[in-house]
């Protein structure tokens, strides 16, 4: 045999030592004495250092290996691969597949990164108010009934292990003592929980809760069944994942992965992991500058920013209740298909209602707006797992009229130039500049507060996105439009209770909806849209 196996037990840890050659015929060898030796254990270490090759078939047999190890409620580890096998391992791609230990990896010691611009914004906003929930970004997915519960554990344990994301924990760094990140956290397993009604209403609550964010996990994924049906809870804080993180790049991961194990195919065509991590060392590398003109560009476009000038005016004496509340209103009277054709999209047109909405409850000539965007530009950006969100300020002045038309295709312009500067946005943040301004945020489909999304070819139903409850966030209005798959629109505003009532956030609702009818027809003048 040209596969040499010595098993060594201690406790429930198995440790296989391996020496010589794991092709087709060695593979069957293996398969054998790992089901023998491996049940019941709760660790498995394969030592790869005298293993010089590894075919296809070998490969197969460490995914059997992990398959079963995860199924039994453990783990498997490769130790000390050869550099010509771990040269197959990352070729192949399983290097995100099985967690692999390289000689030397134990020592190394830990790296600190700093918190991109975006990310220091939320946390320090976060910071204003104790045990804040406002950066809690949370879902209740409804399951159908065929789906099969323990190939989505092991398909959602695959894909948390392959992105360093989901390892991310905040630090103080030990010399500086800033909030800080590392990307070395242990990734907690998710198993299927029967519980009771009771137990699951009990947990809907825990799920609510804030964040410990110093040196703990920074999202919760659950996979719960109770009597009457199956559900997943996924939520991640806001610091390490956006909207376009959580409901296209993982969701869809999530689905091919498990439609992998359903058909017992080996993983194929997964996207290949990009690291975070090294993404904020190469932002953060970024010369001044190359920095400096977009930064000259931004203060121009928020000189002399006032809650005064550029919020609807503040109509609630007093203290309210709580912290802030929300409304959401349905928008009727508009199809999706008149956006073919046009030179500009949604998320345009949508903002230049909110832009004139606000020009005509402050009575200014103007209007300041920050809007949001995913924050990937490129496609290795598209593929990156983690936060890259981005909000965006843009003007407005109304003075010099103009068709609704020219409008919408002048603010299209608009927001192509704020793009190229996108990066710039560090000294927005960290200065505080948006602090106060009104923000916008298109959600489409499943990103919104409903959705239907696809696991297993079948449709998984959001039932439950809470709004949170405590917000870090004063004197500002968060205007969401969400853009549904049924092809209706809602708008929600998020607003502070202590500025504002809900009477007028309604008011606010109905000059914005008066605004998107009127933008339907391109020929009409700005000024008239304000003038009525």
């Amino acid at each position: 045999m040209a596969l040499d196996i010595t098993p060594k037990m201690s406790g429930t840890t198995l440790t296989l030592e391996l020496s010589g050659k794991l092709s087709a015929l060695e593979a069957k060898e293996f398969d054998a004495a790992f089901e023998k030796a491996a049940t019941g254990m709760k660790e498995a270490l394969l030592d790869f250092s005298a293993v010089d090759y590894i075919s296809s078939a070998g490969l197969r047999s460490l995914f059997l290996a992990k398959k079963k190890m995860t199924r039994q409620g453990g783990d498997l580890k490769v130790l000390y691969p050869a550099p010509e096998v771990m040269e197959v391992f990352r070729a192949t791609r399983y290097d995100n597949i099985v967690t692999i230990v390289q000689r030397g990896a134990e020592e190394a010691q830990p790296v600190f990164y700093p918190l991109r611009p975006v990310q220091r914004w939320m946390v320090d906003t976060h910071f204003k108010v104790a045990r804040s929930t406002m950066m809690n970004t949370g879902g209740l997915v409804r399951l159908d009934p065929s789906i099969d519960l323990e190939l989505l554990a092991e398909a959602v344990n695959g894909l948390l292990s392959a992105y360093d994301i989901f390892r991310c924990r905040l630090v103080f760094h030990p010399e500086t003592g800033d909030i800080c990140q590392r990307f070395d956290g242990e990734v907690g397993k998710v198993y299927v929980e029967i519980m009771s009604d009771e137990a699951f209403e009990e947990r809907k609550r825990e799920v609510k809760q804030p964040y410990e964010l110093i040196d703990h996990p920074l999202y919760r994924f659950y996979i719960m069944k109770t009597a009457s049906a199956a559900y997943v809870y996924a939520d991640f804080y806001h610091v390490i994942m956006d909207g376009t993180a959580i409901a296209l790049l993982f969701w869809r991961e999530l689905d091919k992965r498990y439609m992998q194990l359903v058909k017992k195919e080996l993983p194929k065509n997964l996207r290949q992991p990009s690291s975070y991590a090294e993404y904020i060392l190469e932002e953060a590398r970024i010369p001044e500058e190359e920095l400096r003109e977009g930064h000259d560009y931004w203060r121009k476009v928020l000189e002399g920013f006032s809650e005064t000038k550029h919020l609807p005016p503040a109509d609630l004496q007093g203290e309210a209740v709580t912290l802030e509340h929300e409304v959401e209103i349905p928008f009727p009277g508009l199809e999706k298909g008149f956006f073919k054709g046009k030179d500009f999209n949604e998320n345009t047109f949508f903002m230049a209602a909110v832009m004139l909405a606000l020009a005509k409850s402050t009575g200014r000539s103007e209007a300041l707006l920050g809007w949001v965007h995913n924050g990937r530009a490129n496609s290795a950006e598209r593929r990156l797992m983690g936060l890259m969100l981005d909000q965006f300020p843009i003007r407005w002045d109304f003075r010099e009229d103009i068709s609704v038309a020219g409008f919408l295709s002048g603010l299209e312009a608009k927001v192509q130039e704020g793009m190229t500067y996108r990066k710039s946005l560090d000294m927005v943040y960290e200065d505080g500049m948006e602090d106060g301004i009104a923000s916008f945020i298109l959600q489409k489909g499943s990103m919104g507060r409903r959705g239907v999304m696809k696991l297993g070819g079948v449709d998984a139903v959001i039932e439950e996105m809470p709004a949170n409850e405590i917000s870090a966030a004063e004197n500002s209005l968060d205007i969401e439009m969400n853009s549904h798959d049924d092809g209706t629109y809602s708008l929600v505003l998020d607003y502070d209770n202590h500025r504002y009532t809900e009477g007028a956030m309604r008011q606010f609702a109905a000059i914005m909806e008066q605004m998107v009818h009127a933008l339907q027809d391109g020929s009409r003048m700005v000024s008239g849209l304000l003038a009525e």
